[in-house]
């Protein structure tokens, strides 16, 4: 008789954990499918006995935001926060729930208290149309600040922004005549700055510059028209101040060392040196030695 008795209960256990993993696949099935409100349903009969875990519980927000239900997705977002839903996710579906309901103090509160814990949906808050009504106000404009730097960090970095003084469109001069034009711009994020350089004649040249958190270095790989390349490495730095050394193999196959220092002077324009050696760093020869000017 117990053992009959286990048995049942053992049965009954199987068949209520079957019965709740089907209802579970149903409920992802119709959201897969964009069954909202079949979702909804399945989703909430499944969580009223199953704890479920953080994606049913987004899952159900999500599915409750397709249906204009935002109170009901506020509340099931938060429930997949204490369930460790990625953070991203979650702020991003609690603001645009606030903000379709023209809620403009919580969409702000919810948009600096995911600002706060990582949030960087910088481009999304740029351009979706639930936010359109927000965009002009100064305490959106300073969230969106703090999320474009979740999601560009070099942007904030003091290492990232050394070589900020080079960025601009510049005339360059040596000796008082111009030789080229140069146009320095950052790339997306920070993280890179551009060098694309032209003359009047046919050479031309670009590099891109990055600062490497792994050797906690500038470089600057540099190709010209004429197939000069370098691969500069820092060896100085301070404020205004950046200076890099590279190899360099000449078009008669002898390699050498060059050395290249930017210096931001006090009148705002840069100058630009070059200098090579052929004894390894004993002695410096000037090979090119110009003046940016700021376009005007």
């Amino acid at each position: 008789m117990k053992r009959l008795l286990l048995l049942t209960v053992f049965i009954t256990v199987q068949l209520t954990v079957s019965n709740a993993q089907k209802l579970k696949e149903s409920a992802l099935d119709h959201f897969n499918n964009q069954r909202w409100e079949e979702a909804t349903k399945d989703y909430e009969k499944f969580l009223k006995k199953n704890d479920g875990d953080s994606a049913d519980w987004y899952n159900l927000a999500m599915a409750h935001s397709r249906l204009e239900n935002y109170e009901a997705a506020i509340k099931n977002f938060r429930e997949a926060k204490d369930r460790n839903f990625n953070v991203q996710f979650i702020y991003w579906g609690i603001s645009k729930s606030y903000a379709m309901m023209n809620d403009e103090k919580n969409t702000l509160a919810s948009l600096n208290e995911g600002a706060a814990n990582g949030l960087g949906t910088f481009a999304l808050l740029q351009s979706d149309p639930a936010f359109a009504d927000y965009r002009d106000s100064d305490a959106f404009k300073e969230v969106l600040g703090k999320v474009e730097l979740n999601a560009y960090p070099c942007l904030s970095s003091e290492n990232y922004r050394h070589f900020d003084f080079w960025l601009g469109e510049w005339d360059v001069f040596v000796n008082g005549n111009k030789v080229g034009e140069n146009s320095i711009t950052m790339a997306k994020g920070g993280c890179a700055i551009h060098e694309n350089y032209t003359t009047a004649r046919n050479y031309a040249g670009q590099s891109i510059n990055f600062f490497d958190p792994i050797d906690q270095k500038w470089h600057q790989h540099w190709v010209g028209s004429s197939g000069d390349t370098y691969n500069y490495l820092e060896t100085k730095r301070d404020d205004g101040l950046l200076q890099f050394e590279s190899k360099f193999m000449n078009p008669g196959g002898n390699i050498t060392l060059s050395r290249l220092t930017f210096t931001l002077l006090e009148d705002g324009t840069v100058r630009q040196l070059f200098e090579s050696s052929s004894d390894e760093g004993k002695t410096w020869t000037s090979a090119f030695d110009g003046i940016y000017k700021k376009k005007e």
